[in-house]
């Protein structure tokens, strides 16, 4: 779609080129910004600044897992967005070779159009490139607390949900719901923080202590992240073990009831089964009271059973 290049002389603000050939040698700061790229764009991206081919391949046709690595020349950082309307990933990729910062993306960043205008209108002087990776490592990480408040939010819903009458049916679809929208975003936190992890193990792009609180700052934020889905994860748990015990018990007292009333009825279908046989030599089919006398047995026998069933609470 387009290169966008961006560049800082000595005492100069943030200024735009329109080909690669612009850039002054005597620049300190240049950020070469490739969105959605096009096959020509692919090219020059291959060949002009000298990548690992592994790495280039995974930037340009796949969706690589969120990593830093470090290599002679560059760092290589890969950072994941959740995309709330597709259900999945998007990769940014940031190269950082000595003042020169690459980011390849095949789709639109908010996070870079509001660092492109910060850097605009602040007039910035002496931006480094490992101070820019850092402000966008913080931002991507700071962007995943939309979705992650609004899993706790509902989470939290689900008392309301019990006071309304929902019925169960309902609110288990939202707690699976709920509890697939965590996993997506474990599957990007964790990686971010063992990411983290990694930059400050290495310590390249920490290069004062100004930067060592920055990515402090960023990994604290990635803990509240963590705490919060394995809190929304373990109520969600509870949610959904409570609701399947409260189903078990009505199904419970339904069987209960299903089968008090077939134990009251087994002797009487018993009686009309003999009875409604109709042999010859049967002489109670002859008596004149035989028929309301049947009826008086089985009345009994049924009140029978539901005081012996009421004397043992078993209803």
């Amino acid at each position: 779609m387009t290169i966008t290049i961006k560049y800082q002389a000595p005492g100069q603000a943030l200024m735009q080129a329109s080909h690669l050939q612009d850039v002054p040698e005597a620049a300190t700061f240049v950020w070469y910004d490739f969105q959605d790229p096009s096959e020509s764009e692919n090219e020059i991206f291959k060949s002009y600044f000298n990548f690992n081919k592994l790495e280039i391949d995974d930037t340009v046709n796949g969706t690589p897992r969120a990593k830093y690595k470090v290599y002679d020349a560059y760092q290589y950082i890969v950072l994941h967005s959740i995309d709330t309307k597709s259900s999945g990933n998007k990769a940014l990729n940031l190269f950082i070779k000595e003042q020169v910062l690459i980011t390849y993306h095949h789709q639109p960043f908010s996070i870079l159009t509001d660092l492109t205008h910060m850097l605009t209108t602040d007039n910035q002087k002496g931006l480094q490139t490992f101070d820019i990776a850092l402000h966008i490592i913080d931002k991507m990480v700071d962007s995943y607390f939309d979705l992650i408040y609004e899993i706790e939010d509902k989470v939290y819903e689900f008392e309301d949900y019990q006071l309304k009458g929902t019925p169960v049916k309902d609110i288990m679809e939202e707690v699976f719901k709920i509890r697939s929208n965590i996993i997506k975003m474990k599957r990007i936190v964790y990686p971010i923080q063992e990411l983290v992890g990694n930059i400050k193990e290495s310590s390249l792009l920490l290069v004062d202590e100004k930067n060592h609180m920055y990515i402090q700052h960023v990994e604290d934020h990635i803990i509240k992240q963590q705490n919060i889905l394995k809190m929304s994860q373990e109520m969600t748990d509870e949610i959904k073990d409570n609701y399947s015990s409260y189903n078990s018990f009505k199904m419970n007292n339904i069987m209960q009831i299903l089968t008090l009333v077939s134990v009251i009825f087994l002797p009487l279908t018993l009686i009309t089964g003999i009875y409604g046989m109709n042999f010859t030599n049967m002489p109670e089919l002859k008596w004149h009271y035989g028929y309301y006398i049947v009826l008086m047995i089985m009345l009994a026998i049924s009140l029978g059973c539901i005081y012996y069933f009421k004397k043992e609470k078993w209803f």
